[in-house]
């Protein structure tokens, strides 16, 4: 590690322990006390970190080795900690979901990675790597796409009918609330567009004044290709930071609107995403009902609409803003037709 990634790394005030999390000996210490390593020895082969937003969370990488009674077993893990948030009730929601039917040898092949425990020294949570293809880059196979998005909403709908505890919500009026918000930023970089986007969230809040009162139940709320990983016939659903009750809809039109907008983006796969879309919203309306067809739709413009935003924020996908607020204003007119 060099010198200026200590410095990033140890810097962080929000993380004080991230610099101890990637240092193999304090790791080895802490994870001591990890209920899956209980009466064993841990060794950190190597920690590196994955991905890390300051002040906010990191994901760091382990290779481990555990020996147990003279065995020694090799475990990749994956270790995850958040700011001003006890690393516990994150473990905590994946153990509720993990013990209620998405564990390894669910028969339907629909799981989440396996929690392994708390490392409280460093206030973090420790699960075990799960091995696959994220389904972002799976669906962009034109043979694979129809068949994988059906998959896609059937592990949907199972985690929608297998809520675990939660205390948040969230809702139509805060997807609102954060269209506004992130339109304000885009407003400031992009002047021109501001009419537009005042438009465009008006639009919104027209489709959300009119969807129908539903029964919320526990939601992902950040469910789209990055959070699935695909091996062979099994699904793992990955990183439930935003677990809330919501209405269920929201799930399936974010990864709906992730489709259209990766379509836009990747022209050489939009035939394949298209499929994956058509699909994947025909599949989980055949599981939930043709009734759910105006708020599928709603929200995935909603998040087509929330792209406009991500395409001047994430590098490399401002040349494809003007086509995607395009898509936007598309989407926002097909659900209003939706009802």
């Amino acid at each position: 590690m060099n010198a200026l990634a200590d410095v990033m790394f140890t810097d962080d005030a929000a993380l004080p322990t991230l610099g101890a999390a990637l240092d193999p000996d304090q790791a080895a210490a802490a994870f001591a006390g990890v209920e899956a390593f209980a009466g064993a020895t841990v060794r950190v082969r190597a920690a590196s970190l994955l991905r890390h937003k300051p002040g906010r969370r990191a994901v760091i990488a382990y290779d481990l080795r555990v020996t147990r009674d003279g065995h020694e077993t090799p475990v990749a893990a994956i270790g995850k900690m958040r700011a001003r948030r006890y690393a516990g009730h994150a473990l905590r929601l994946l153990r509720e979901l993990h013990d209620r039917g998405f564990d390894a040898a669910s028969a339907d092949g629909i799981a989440v990675p396996e929690p392994l425990g708390l490392a409280r020294p460093l206030n973090l949570w420790l699960q075990r790597r799960a091995e696959g293809l994220e389904a972002t880059a799976a669906l962009r196979d034109p043979a694979a796409a129809a068949p994988l998005a059906t998959r896609l909403a059937a592990a949907l709908h199972k985690l929608h009918r297998t809520p675990a505890t939660t205390r948040r919500a969230h809702g139509p009026d805060d997807e609102l609330a954060i269209l506004a918000r992130v339109f304000d930023v885009v407003a400031a970089q992009a002047p021109a567009w501001r009419a537009r986007l005042a438009a465009l969230l008006e639009a919104g809040g027209g489709l959300v004044a009119r969807l129908p009162h539903t029964p919320v139940t526990a939601i992902h709320r950040d469910f789209y290709g990055d959070q699935v990983l695909v091996h062979g016939d099994r699904l793992t659903l990955l990183d439930f930071d935003l677990y809330c009750e919501g209405p269920a809809a929201l799930d399936a039109g974010n990864f709906l609107g992730h489709l259209a907008e990766q379509a836009v983006r990747e022209p050489a796969h939009a035939v394949a995403l298209s499929r994956a879309e058509a699909a994947l919203e025909q599949a989980y309306l055949d599981l939930v009902g043709e009734a759910q067809r105006a708020p599928v739709r709603v929200y995935t413009a909603l998040t087509v609409a929330r792209h406009v935003y991500l395409s001047h924020v994430i590098p490399g996908r401002l040349s494809t803003a003007p086509a995607v607020f395009d898509l936007a204003e598309a989407r926002m007119e097909a659900a209003r037709h939706a009802f």
